[in-house]
């Protein structure tokens, strides 16, 4: 089966409704979180099916930085390699938009550290962490300010 990823407008009433229901139906024991915020991409199957989804916004604790939040998979299409595309969707718009650094945090979910780690994130400690006592935290660098000089 061919995928498409789609980078979407969260503020768009028909997307927001698309991504709210795929935050329900792939993450049943989260919290929804606002789609008006940061940038949102919706992956769709060749028939035009939205199954996954995933949001990037600026960090609130660094300003050089972007967050990985929320993204997820419908279990029916798990194991294609759509979370790191994904990833490395949003990597690439973190890039274009001048971010030094992407952040994410994982809780019980090895597949989704595994993807992170394939896509080049490295295991650190936050000075101030945001999640649980055994939340997993993600960086990358992403611009290398050495290449422009």
């Amino acid at each position: 089966m061919k995928y498409y990823i789609r980078r979407v407008n969260g503020k768009s009433k028909q997307k927001r409704k698309v991504i709210e229901r795929l935050q329900k139906e792939i993450l049943p024991v989260d919290k929804p979180v606002d789609t008006t915020e940061g940038y949102w991409w919706i992956v769709y199957t060749e028939h035009n099916k939205a199954i996954g989804f995933a949001g990037m916004k600026q960090s609130n604790q660094f300003a050089d930085c972007v967050f990985f939040h929320r993204a997820g998979i419908d279990w029916l299409h798990q194991g294609n390699g759509l979370q790191k595309r994904l990833i490395k969707a949003r990597i690439h718009k973190a890039k274009q938009m001048g971010f030094n650094w992407a952040v994410s945090d994982t809780t019980n979910n090895p597949a989704s550290a595994n993807s992170l780690i394939h896509c080049g994130f490295k295991m650190y400690e936050p000075s101030k962490p945001w999640g649980w006592t055994h939340t997993c935290y993600w960086r990358i660098k992403l611009l290398d300010k050495k290449k422009f000089v």
